[in-house]
């Protein structure tokens, strides 16, 4: 079966069956403001009725810009980052912008050659998750002249502009929580830390929280692992192979939700008691972790805050606006709950 031939249906085309002039055609679809809402309704109709697809790549060609925005994600699997899609689409899309999304699977080398393709798009801003960058993909950037968000982190030197919060603290915050109560055989479990920088600043954080408490370190029992529930499915099953007393932690901190309830479901089938034998913190805060039984003690980072938040930076660049200050922590929380 042949495909259909491709339409070359253009604004002006819009505008006739409108009965309007191509210019209000395209005021329209930038959702310019001076347009009457009569005349917007008509516009609308014409395009839905004709099947009309804006041309985005002839409009960056002519240096009007694309009205995209490239977004790069670690996994697209993970619901934390869902939660910060949602953030940057509610900004974007009531400016008319459209994401193109790229997933980088936590490899910089490959964040590098996707954002290659995606800058032959022409995307008007780049929304970046971390710091961590190839020397490759900071030149293109430089040089590509757009607005750069990074997110997911602060730090003294964003690229531009940077929205996020400091897994250095909140690794240390939670782990002085888990350390107040009581607990001072203490494990972690991180997400893989290659081209990771949020995962290894939290385990800096846990790390100096023991320092603080004088409590040692326990080399095998720090670690890391995928960020999926079999991880900690495998993590539960480690501890129930150990000698019971003080070859055991008594506390895991464990820097993703998903490895953490991995954990707490494993337990429940093989008897092990969470909070009574060991207790469990987990990190980001998801719907999961407050599904299970018990709840998670987590920590809250506020994904959705952290992509309203890059759209607005990303906009505010786009106008030529300078941002004073270019980094912008939205914090975290500890948040307290049944497994811990």
């Amino acid at each position: 079966m042949k495909l259909p031939k491709r339409s070359s249906l253009t604004m002006r085309d819009v505008g006739l069956h409108a009965g309007v002039s191509p210019i209000t055609v395209s005021r329209v679809l930038a959702n310019h403001g001076s347009v009457t809402t009569e005349t917007r309704e008509a516009v609308l109709r014409a395009v839905s009725e004709l099947g009309y697809v804006p041309d985005y790549t002839a409009r960056a060609l002519s240096r009007r810009g694309s009205k995209l925005v490239a977004l790069m994600l670690p996994n697209i699997a993970n619901s934390v980052f869902a939660e910060t899609v949602h953030g940057i689409n509610d900004v974007l899309n009531s400016a008319g912008f459209s994401l193109i999304i790229a997933h980088s699977g936590y490899d910089a080398q490959r964040e590098e050659e996707l954002l290659r393709g995606l800058l032959g798009y022409r995307p008007d801003a780049v929304i970046l998750t971390g710091f961590s960058h190839t020397r490759a993909t900071r030149t293109m950037l430089r040089k590509a002249g757009m607005p750069v968000v990074e997110t997911w982190n602060v730090g003294p030197e964003p690229m531009d502009v940077a929205v996020g919060f400091s897994n250095f603290k909140a690794g240390l915050e939670m782990t002085r929580y888990l350390i107040a109560k009581g607990h001072t055989r203490l494990a972690y479990r991180g997400g893989i830390q290659t081209d990771n920088e949020r995962t290894r600043a939290r385990e800096e954080g846990f790390r100096q929280a023991l320092a603080e408490a004088n409590l040692p370190a326990t080399e095998e029992w720090i670690g890391s692992a995928p960020m999926e529930l079999e991880s900690g499915a495998e993590l539960a099953r480690e501890f129930q192979a150990m000698p019971p007393g003080k070859k055991r932690p008594q506390a895991i901190f464990i820097a993703s939700d998903m490895i953490a309830a991995g954990f707490v479901l494993e337990a429940a089938q093989l008897g092990i008691r969470v909070p009574q034998d060991v207790a469990i913190a987990g990190f980001d805060d998801t719907p999961l972790g407050r599904a299970i039984r018990p709840q998670l003690t987590t920590v809250n980072v506020r994904q959705r805050e952290i992509g309203r938040k890059a759209g607005e930076l990303a906009l505010r660049r786009l106008r030529g606006e300078t941002i004073e200050h270019p980094v912008h922590d939205v914090g975290f929380e500890i948040v307290p709950r049944e497994s811990a």
